[in-house]
C-alpha cells in the first residue's frame, strides 16, 4: 500500500466515525472500502485465467512446454523457516473437455501428490464454482522428509480446452495465513 493511502486511511476512518451512524454500519463501510482497495491490485494473467497474487508472494519460477505452463509464487513466514506455495498449472488439451472432467484431473493430481507424501490423507472432493465455472477442490495432509505438510488443490476446465489446476500448500498441520491468502486469491480468480 502506498504511503499516500496509509496517510489517508485514518482520515477516512475519522470521517466515517463522525457521521453518527451505528458502529456495525461503520465497520461494513470500512470493510467495503478496504475490499475495493484490495480488488484494485493488478491481476496476473496465467494462460486463460487472471489471478491477483496476494501481497508478499514472490514469483518462484515459470516452466513452459508446448502444451503446459506452470507458474508459482512463494511467501516466507515471519521467521523465514518455511514458505507458502501458490502454484498454477495450465494444460492445453488436444480436444474439448466438459466442465465435469475437472474432477478426473483433480484425482490424477491428488494421486501424484499421494505418491510423494507419507501418511497421506485427503478430503472428499467438493464441487464449487471458480469465476462462475464448475470446479472441484480437495484438501490433503501428509509428510515430506519427516515434516507435516498440508494443502488444497483446485481443478477447473476453462474455455473447454484448458485444464487449470491451482495448488496451495504449506508446512504444518493447521492452515497458515499464507495458505488462506492463496486460497482467497484462487477463489477470486477471473
Amino acid at each position: 500500500m502506498s504511503a499516500l493511502r496509509l496517510r489517508s486511511r485514518p482520515r477516512v476512518v475519522e470521517l466515517v466515525a463522525s457521521l453518527g451512524i451505528p458502529v456495525a454500519v461503520q465497520i461494513l463501510a470500512l470493510f467495503a472500502l478496504s475490499t475495493a482497495v484490495v480488488q484494485a491490485a493488478p491481476a496476473t494473467v496465467v494462460g486463460p485465467v487472471a489471478i491477483t497474487v496476494p501481497q508478499g508472494f514472490v514469483a518462484a519460477q515459470t516452466q513452459k512446454t508446448r502444451k503446459t505452463l506452470i507458474t508459482a509464487w512463494t511467501k516466507s513466514v515471519k521467521d523465514g523457516s518455511s514458505k507458502t506455495l501458490l502454484q498454477i498449472n495450465v494444460l492445453e488439451l488436444a480436444k474439448p473437455a466438459a466442465p465435469e472432467e475437472a474432477e478426473k484431473y483433480l484425482r490424477r493430481e491428488l494421486a501424484a501428490i499421494e505418491r510423494r507424501r507419507l501418511n497421506y490423507t485427503s478430503s472428499p472432493v467438493a464441487h464449487i464454482q471458480l469465476a462462475g465455472v464448475p470446479a472441484v477442490r480437495a484438501t490433503w495432509n501428509g509428510n515430506i522428509g519427516g515434516y507435516p505438510v498440508m494443502g488444497v488443490l483446485y481443478s477447473v476446465i476453462v474455455k473447454d480446452r484448458y485444464v487449470v489446476k491451482f495448488l496451495a500448500q504449506d508446512l504444518g498441520t493447521t492452515p497458515t495465513d499464507g495458505l488462506f491468502e492463496a486460497m482467497k486469491a484462487i477463489e477470486s480468480m477471473k
